[in-house]
């Protein structure tokens, strides 16, 4: 039978006071590229598969309570990512923008994970199982 979901994927919204702001800050910091951009209020960024959209809003409450996941092929690109994206939180202009200094294990769920957040204060975490090599 035919699922209607296959194929499909989920896109998070994610509070910004300033998608344009937000969009470029992910172009610089983390390898992403500007998709959309509609007129100040809304924005979309993409790397691979993965694609955030940004909308305007103010009240950063919104974004501190707005978080996402992201499963990633296995250890050795997550691994990877992290310490692409660790070397870039070492610029000046990455912060507030922050990520966790290492991957952690979480055996409880078997994987390996680890978090950032953007400067609207938006988390994205992003883990591999722990049994699926490259």
């Amino acid at each position: 039978m035919y699922d209607p979901l296959e194929g499909s994927h989920t896109a998070p919204k994610f509070a910004a006071p300033d998608p344009g702001e937000a969009a470029r800050w992910y172009e610089k910091h983390l390898g992403f590229r500007t998709t959309v951009f509609d007129d100040g209020n809304y924005a979309i960024v993409r790397r691979g598969k993965l694609a955030l959209h940004l909308w305007k809003c103010a009240d950063r409450s919104i974004a501190e309570n707005t978080a996402c996941y992201t499963e990633i092929a296995c250890v050795e690109h997550l691994d990877l990512l992290h310490a692409e994206w660790l070397e870039a939180s070492t610029y000046n202009d990455f912060v507030p923008g922050r990520i966790e200094a290492e991957p952690k294990d979480q055996l409880g769920h078997g994987m390996r994970e680890f978090h950032l957040w953007d400067p609207a204060g938006n988390l994205i975490g992003f883990g591999a199982s722990i049994e699926k090599k490259g």
